[in-house]
């Protein structure tokens, strides 16, 4: 009798332990999605409020939370959606930080070389996250998921962003 009492417990846990070692919770990849649009979010009004470092610092934190999606997605076009997200905060948080650092040197023309590196940076990564939104496997561009779509619309917004910081900044071709 006290056997029965003791191993039924123990194996109406085993799932709850199981499911915990490998890792597998449906919560917890919403939670990490949640928890990166929520940062991305934080990154928009942070820059809209003329805190360029606040809303670089969540864009990096973004940045980490779609990488962690990106390693733990079930497929190939999933994978490709976070990492391309990953990039476009990667984008963010350089372009942002190329601003808070041209404040910092007096924000007048021509900008330092180390505002005009940040700010090439950030052009690089953009243009490799939009190639990866671009070319997901097996979709053409008028299938793309809506988080895709979105993306791509940020993508085109910071496209624009960072050809006026570098018009602005005064940085050479």
């Amino acid at each position: 009798m006290n056997g029965k009492r003791i191993i039924l417990p123990v194996i109406f846990l085993m799932p709850i332990v199981i499911g915990d070692r490998l890792g597998i919770s449906g919560a917890q990849v919403i939670g990490e999605l949640a928890e990166m649009d929520r940062l991305g979010q934080r990154a928009d009004e942070l820059a809209a409020q003329a805190d360029p470092e606040g809303a670089a610092q969540a864009s990096g934190k973004a940045a980490m939370m779609a990488d962690i999606l990106t390693k733990n997605a079930p497929d190939p076009s999933t994978q490709n959606t976070y990492q391309a997200a990953s990039l476009q905060y990667r984008a963010q948080e350089r372009g942002l930080r190329a601003l808070a650092l041209f404040e910092r040197a007096g924000g007048l023309p021509p900008a330092p070389p180390g505002v005009c590196h940040y700010l090439l940076q950030a052009t690089t990564k953009l243009s490799e996250s939009k190639t990866l939104l671009l070319h997901l496997p097996n979709q053409s561009q008028q299938e793309l998921p809506s988080r895709q779509n979105h993306l791509l619309k940020k993508n085109e917004e910071w496209e624009a962003i960072f050809k006026g910081l570098h018009e602005d900044f005064a940085c050479p071709e």
